[in-house]
């Protein structure tokens, strides 16, 4: 009788533990709405509107999925060529390019265990 409780309150704890476990798991991508430090030094094309079309994720490594990619997305819709430079906001990590007239840019920023949100800075100038 007391083996039995004894396997019973076993198998309790182990599904307790697989429960919390999968409720754990991270998504693998993770949209960023924030892009700080563009709004002042934005480029305009000639109708005005802005020619870096901007978005960032976080995106979980295939092979440890607690390990996340900071990815930013960089497509340039005007005929200029931009040197822009993009950093961690409150930080000198920082990448700088090229982006070319109607060509897009993939970077990753860095890579952070667990960190799903981040923040960045851009800066633009024309090439």
């Amino acid at each position: 009788m007391e083996l039995a409780l004894v396997r019973r309150a076993s198998i309790i704890a182990l599904l307790a533990y697989s429960n919390a476990a999968s409720a754990q798991v991270s998504p693998t991508f993770v949209p960023q709405s924030s892009r700080n430090g563009e709004e002042g030094n934005a480029i305009k094309g000639p109708l005005g509107q802005r020619c870096l079309d901007i978005e960032a994720a976080a995106r979980a490594q295939s092979f440890d999925p607690a390990m996340f990619d900071h990815v930013v997305s960089i497509k340039n819709e005007c005929n200029k060529l931009i040197s822009v430079k993009l950093c961690y906001a409150n930080s000198d990590h920082c990448r700088s390019f090229i982006v070319r007239p109607y060509q897009r840019v993939d970077t990753i920023l860095g890579a952070m265990k667990g960190i799903t949100i981040f923040r960045y800075t851009l800066t633009q100038k024309l090439a």
